[in-house]
Formats: C-alpha cells, structure tokens, sequence
C-alpha cells in the first residue's frame, strides 16, 4: 500500500533528462544521489523492470559525473544484491569512477560475476532505454571485468576465486574468458603499492550506521500499530517491542530475488541461534515484518519462516501490519515502494531497536553480518540494565532501590546473596547446623532436639527435590552434612567433626541454590533446565524445522 504523495512523477523521457541535467551540474549532486534512494516518490507506481531501467540510468549519470563517498553504499549494494544485468553493469561503471581504489570493492565486484554470468545479456548504457548493436554492445560481466582491471593491484586479493571461475568449463562464454585473462594479466603486472588510503571508513560507509543515543527518535508515533503473528495472534507495538531490545528485518514472500527476501529470512535463522547459544533468545527478541500485510496471510508467513529455519514463539515472531503500516514506513524511513500493492523495489535492512522501540541502529543495503547485529543488539541490552553514569564520570556505586553498595563490595555481596536462605527450611537448616556445632542458643538443652529434627526435615525435602531434578551433588553434600551434624550430637564425634558438617549442610544448600545435577555416566554437572523449559521466550521449547536452500 503505497504512500500518497504530492510529488508528480514525470515521465520516463523527463526522468532520462533530469538525470542528465544533474549528472552535469557538480552543486546539484545531491539530488542525484538521492533518486537511488528505493522510496523515492519517482519509483511510486512504477512497474518493476521500469524501476530498475530507470534506476540504472541514474547510475550511468554517477559514472559521468563521478561518484562520491555518499554513492558508495547504493554502489555496492548493487552489486551485493542486484539481479538485472543493466543495473549491476551501471554499477560497476559507476564503481570505476570513484576517485581511489579500494580493495575492499573486489569481493562485491567478484560476487556480482558469479550471481548475473548466469543470465547475462548485451548491453547499450549510452542512451536511455536503447537496446544493444554491435557497435556499441556491452555486458554485465564485461563492465564487472573492466572494474576489476581498474582495481589493479587492490584486487589481489581475489586472484584465486578468478582463477576458480576461470578453471570452470561452465564459468564464463570465450569473449569473456579472453577478457577474464586480460584483466588478470593486468592485475598481476600492477606495479602499484596497492589500493590508496580512502579518506572514509568503508566499513561504516556500506555496513553499521549507529544512530546516536542523544538523536534517537521518540518511538510513540508507532504506539497505535497493530500487527498479526505467524499463528494469528494480535500484537500492537507496545506489546511486541518495548521493554526489551529488538531484532527487527523486512521481507515479502512474493520477493523473487533471493539475494534479498529469503537471505534475509535464513540470516535471521542464523541471528537466533547465535542468541540462543549466548543465552539470550529470552530477553533479546527478533521480528520479521511483511512489506506485504495483504498477501502474506499467517499460515503463509509461518511456512515461510519454517522453510529458512526460524525457530517462532512467543519472542520472535513473523509479523503483518494489519493497522498503521504507513506510519510504521514512515517513521522509520524504510526503503521500499509499490505498484499497486505489489512491491516494485526495496533494499536489505535490519534494525535494532531498544528497550523503548527506539532505532538504535541500522544495517542497510548490503548483507549484514549476523554477528554484528547480535553484537549490537546485546550493547542495547547491557545499556537497559545498567546504571547510568552521573556527571560524565563511571559509577562508582550500585544503586538497587534505597540502598546504595560501594561498587568493591559488589561481589561480596552477590556471594552473600547466593548463601541467603530463599525460605523457611533453609532458615531452620541454617540454624540447626549452628546450634549443633556448639553456636550458644538460648533454652539449648530443649532447642537441640528441634535443631536436630529440622536438619533431618531438611535432607528428607532435599531427597524429595532430588527425585525431581536430579540434583544429586545437592542431597550428597547435605546428607553427609547431617550425618555429621547427628555424630556430633550423638558424642561419636567431635567440633572438627560438626564444623565439617556445618560446611557440607552449606555446600548442599549452594549446591540446591544454583540447581546443580550430576548426570548418570556423565561424571559432569550441568544447569538445571527445568525452568528454563517453562519459559515461553525459550526457542528450545519450539520443534526445530528443516531449513531450506535458499
């Protein structure tokens, strides 16, 4: 469902001269650059091939006029992801007019080889809209292998992946093998030191764009957007994405590019995982929102996920906007437009929200590294939980509601909490051991019996809670603490003896506390799972479905 605008978009011919006019005029670059942008209201309503046609027009104008850092990212992500020979053949012309040479462009130019060789076709960029002659014919390929030339020596790097394609019978057609060779006899005889310094980090340029915590937008306009899960359930914004740092990607199932869509999905399989082995599925969500609410029902978006191995429950879900996907589009500038309701363009983004559903930071256009966005997502979660700092200086105190602890009494006081009785029995344990290891009570000579009474109480409950989560190190080691203890009582034994005791009664009850067991054959201790099993966020509580190819 496309946005209303009020900008009437001209005509394919008017388009043409437009982008001429800018490519020549140096202080109007900008506006250039911004037609690349995928929601630009020029692409409004445009059938797919006209977009891309018009798309890669823009490219050729950057390639006449030279691209600048800010092209860069919409450069590569072209060829990271692009599948129409005239675009990714504009890109890599484009490329060649950037002002150094980085040797951090080869891999995107190679990648770009491998994914159109398949399906590549002649070419005519000199005029928009022309179809190829022999006169000036050209390919994707042959502009990818002409960039590769340009690189030199800072395309070293790949010289064994060319040689690979080179080496396969079905790589490339025999113009282009003649012309592969060429530009790897240029690239070996660079005499050049290698690629330039460029004056901006690339990796920001193209990858992580971390919006400023003092600049992050007020999540409320999102407040009345009402979503559809994969089972059908309704989740509104404030539901599904406050209190808690979100994963958020965008896809439609209908995507034919599979660079985009279904990589997207299998790579937010792979986010999961990464959570899950770090412990965090539970408290580090993930989302994947349909560009396409209409068509992508629930039954269809939960078959989706299953086929690129999404694990879905209650804290990472696929999601429908069933009210406010405009605002949603909006707010956080997503890059997609439609024909109809059919989407005609978008680019690869992820967000990562924080605790209060505010964009922290994005990955966009070329494919993220799943790591990274963990990484980050996990800063928003250590950000949520801390304490903030006063004054511009690190806190040098733990403040917990009234109470203040200095920061170097902070494990002291956390091994404190551990050995702290959670309930009655443990109190009555706890004092039982102290007063028969000789503790001086009030009233003893009637007071033993009890203390003596609740210790064995204490290893029978134990004993009970063994049958049940098998945590065996924790009945063995207060057992022989009440052994001990009742020895001591009994005269067969002496202090050492009872101090003994009183030692293993408190290793049982850490041992009980932190939910040790011992597995049989094993002859290891592992965390309790008991509770983790209950815990609805938990991924391991979903059947784990069969990935497919993408």
């Amino acid at each position: 469902m496309p946005l209303v605008t009020e900008s009437i978009a001209p005509s394919e011919e008017d388009f043409a001269a437009l982008v001429e006019v800018l490519a020549a005029e140096p202080r109007r670059r900008g506006e250039l650059t911004d037609l690349l942008r995928e929601e630009h209201p020029f692409y409004n309503q445009r059938g797919a091939s006209t977009t891309a046609r018009m798309r890669g027009w823009v490219l050729v104008g950057l390639a006449r006029a030279g691209i600048t850092d800010a092209d860069v990212p919409f450069v590569l992500g072209e060829l990271d992801t692009g599948i129409e020979p005239r675009v990714v053949a504009a890109a890599a012309r484009a490329l060649r007019s950037y002002p150094r040479r980085d040797a951090a462009f080869a891999p995107f130019v190679l990648r770009a080889i491998e994914t159109i060789r398949a399906h590549d076709e002649p070419l005519c960029l000199d005029e928009y809209g022309a179809y190829a002659v022999a006169a000036d014919a050209t390919t994707a390929v042959g502009e990818l292998l002409e960039t590769l030339r340009w690189l030199g020596a800072a395309a070293r790097g790949v010289v064994p992946a060319i040689e690979a394609l080179r080496a396969r019978p079905e790589g490339l057609d025999r113009a282009r093998r003649r012309q592969l060779d060429s530009t790897l006899r240029a690239i070996r005889g660079d005499a050049g030191a290698g690629p330039t310094p460029a004056c901006c980090n690339l990796a920001e340029a193209v990858g992580l764009a971390v919006r400023p915590a003092d600049a992050r937008e007020d999540a409320a306009p999102l407040a009345g957007i009402r979503f559809e899960d994969h089972d059908g359930m309704p989740v509104t914004f404030t539901d599904g994405f406050l209190g808690h740092p979100t994963i958020v990607v965008f896809f439609y199932t209908r995507c034919d590019n599979p660079l985009k869509c279904s990589l997207t999905v299998t790579k937010l399989a792979r986010v999961q995982a990464l959570l899950e082995a770090r412990g965090l599925a539970d408290r580090i969500h993930t989302a994947a929102i349909t560009y396409d609410p209409g068509y992508d029902r629930p039954e269809r978006l939960r078959r989706y996920g299953a086929d690129r191995g999404l694990r879905l429950g209650a804290c990472h879900r696929l999601l429908r906007a069933t009210d406010g996907f405009e605002a949603l589009r909006r707010h956080l500038r997503l890059g997609v437009n439609f024909v109809a309701s059919l989407v005609n363009r978008h680019r690869i983004e992820a967000y990562a929200l924080d605790a209060r559903g505010r964009v922290a930071a994005v990955f966009e256009r070329v494919q993220w590294d799943e790591a990274a966005l963990v990484a980050r997502a996990e800063d928003l979660l250590h950000e949520s939980t801390d304490p903030p700092a006063t004054a511009g200086r690190p806190p040098s105190r733990v403040s917990r509601g009234t109470t203040t602890v200095p920061s170097a009494l902070a494990p002291v006081a956390s091994l404190a909490a551990v050995f702290f009785p959670k309930c009655p029995v443990c109190w009555a344990a706890y004092a039982s051991a102290l007063g028969i290891a000789g503790v001086q009570l009030p009233y003893s000579p009637w007071l033993k019996p009890v203390l003596v009474a609740l210790v064995l109480v204490n290893v029978v409950s134990m004993g009970l809670r063994t049958r049940r989560t098998r945590a065996v190190a924790a009945f063995a080691f207060g057992a022989a603490g009440a052994l001990a203890l009742l020895g001591s009582v009994s005269g067969l034994a002496g202090t050492p003896v009872a101090l003994g005791g009183v030692g293993l009664t408190l290793a049982g009850s850490l041992a009980s506390v932190r939910g040790w067991r011992v597995r049989r054959g094993a002859g290891r201790q592992v965390a309790g799972r008991r509770g983790r099993a209950r815990n609805p966020c938990n991924l391991l509580n979903q059947p784990r479905p069969q990935s497919s190819a993408s």
